[in-house]
């Protein structure tokens, strides 16, 4: 390899590194550390974007748990009523026997 096409060469790869990493000759190309800049920015609102959702599903999610605690506690509320009306009509619907027209009540 004589002296000119070796010195082309680096050129040429200098000339290559030069475009991705940093000098522009207007050509276009966005240069490594431009393009660092603005994916750190991006990231950097896409963190404030997460930790809002984040924060406002965290938020979502115990108002959910709490309607169902107080859901759940309406539920053992009726449910307790149900209770005490199916033992109060118990106590005073008789309940048949083999023979007719005898009955007895059921016990509580």
């Amino acid at each position: 390899m004589d002296g000119g096409t070796a010195n082309e060469a680096f050129k040429d790869r200098v000339a290559g590194l030069e475009n991705f990493v940093g000098v522009l000759d207007g050509d276009g190309v966005v240069t490594l550390s431009v393009q660092t800049k603005q994916h750190t920015i991006e990231l950097v609102d896409l963190r404030m974007i997460l930790d809002d959702f984040m924060t406002e599903t965290s938020a979502r999610i115990t108002n959910i748990m709490e309607d169902v605690v107080s859901l759940t506690d309406v539920v053992k509320i009726n449910l307790k009523c149900l209770e005490d009306d199916v033992a109060f009509v118990k106590k005073f619907v008789p309940v048949h026997s083999d023979g007719i027209g005898e009955g007895r009540l059921l016990p509580v």
